[in-house]
């Protein structure tokens, strides 16, 4: 090992750790309030909006929680628009909306701007909210309650949905409070999965349940689809009716050859971004390196057949004198197996080995890290 690991770590992008956090913190926020009882979220809420809208100066903004779903009265104008935008970025707000009746309105019984059944601001949409992959569209379809939601909920597809048309499919129900989990952050993310994938693929959100169907190309694309769909929506559980191309349900086996390839490219994408590195001269991961560690575990226990081989490096030159290469390479290879095994991948289905300073010019060149193969 040469100066260079004795020196600060500086591979992998700075930003990755304090961009994994910005986006983990909020999710996890918001996923602790479905934990609590009803009316203290509600409460909790009311108060942590009305503490925001009071920050900023909107001290006539009344705000009204059904659940996680705020209403937002007494204001006007572009008064209006900013105290929702202010309380739709409140954590653990799912959506935030004008009353039906209008900016500012205060709607009472015969206020609501909607005809017929299930009209009105307490109103429940009356169909499951669902995105689908249909050819080379991305079709929405379900109740929301204003052409405002409607918009919202549409551009947030088609900015997502990487060049797939999205269909409008969606039927407004003034008042109609939105589906649990349906915000423009869930809906882009579903339409940025779908839009990737060639399949007919279809979820459908109903109340805490988020059903998945169609065919997936095999058995290790069907397990991570319903298990990142899972993940956007925190709370919700994930009935996966997928089939597999040839027939049969989504199988738990051997990987075949094209879900290894699939879940090689997966897992190079991540360490490409930021590879598996270590601190000098230890087995002790660095901020950037444990972060791709952990996108590694989440890809990898999504797929119950994945076999996988981990091998440990070191950089080249002499050390500190503690640890020989092979004993270095050795524990940083078993400290990536230990944090698989963790979260969830079975130990025999893995193969951690050091291999000192590797044996090729380019692999003595890339330092001190791990790389993990798909066997």
């Amino acid at each position: 090992m040469s100066s260079a690991d004795r020196s600060r770590d500086r591979s992998g992008p700075a930003w990755l750790p304090l961009a994994a956090a910005a986006l983990v913190v909020p999710t996890v926020l918001a996923g602790l309030t479905l934990l609590w009882p009803r009316p203290q979220i509600e409460g909790e809420l009311t108060r942590t909006a009305t503490e925001s809208l009071a920050a900023a100066g909107l001290t006539g903004a009344g705000v009204a929680f059904t659940g996680r779903d705020a209403v937002v009265t007494g204001l006007d104008g572009p008064d209006a628009a900013r105290a929702v935008e202010i309380v739709q970025g409140v954590d653990g707000v799912r959506i935030a909306q004008l009353p039906a009746g209008g900016a500012g309105a205060e709607t009472g019984p015969g206020d609501g701007t909607g005809t017929g059944d299930g009209a009105g601001p307490d109103a429940a949409a009356s169909a499951p909210f669902g995105i689908a992959r249909r050819g080379a569209d991305v079709v929405l379809t379900g109740v929301v309650g204003s052409e405002a939601e409607r918009d919202a909920l549409v551009a947030a597809a088609t900015e997502q949905a990487g060049g797939a048309t999205v269909v409008d499919e969606l039927t407004v129900t003034p008042g109609a409070l939105p589906q649990p989990g349906v915000t423009t952050t869930s809906v882009g993310a579903i339409a940025a999965l779908l839009g990737a994938v060639p399949a007919d693929i279809a979820t459908s959100i109903d109340g805490d349940t988020l059903t998945l169907t169609g065919t997936a190309p095999d058995s290790a694309s069907a397990q991570a689809a319903g298990a990142a769909l899972g993940a956007l929506l925190p709370g919700t559980t994930v009935d996966n009716q997928l089939a597999v191309a040839g027939g049969g349900a989504a199988a738990s086996g051997e990987l075949d050859d094209a879900g290894k390839r699939e879940l090689q490219t997966a897992i190079d994408a991540l360490v490409a971004g930021a590879p598996i590195t270590f601190e000098p001269n230890s087995p002790a991961l660095t901020a950037s390196g444990a972060a791709t560690v952990d996108g590694i575990v989440t890809l990898v226990a999504l797929v119950p057949g994945a076999r996988v081989q981990v091998d440990g490096y070191v950089a080249t030159g002499p050390g500190d004198g503690v640890l020989t290469a092979q004993e270095l390479s050795d524990q940083r290879a078993a400290a990536v197996r230990d944090a698989l095994v963790a979260g969830g991948v079975p130990a025999d289905n893995i193969t951690a080995r050091g291999l000192g300073e590797g044996d090729t010019p380019a692999a003595q060149a890339a330092g001190r890290r791990v790389e993990i193969t798909v066997v």
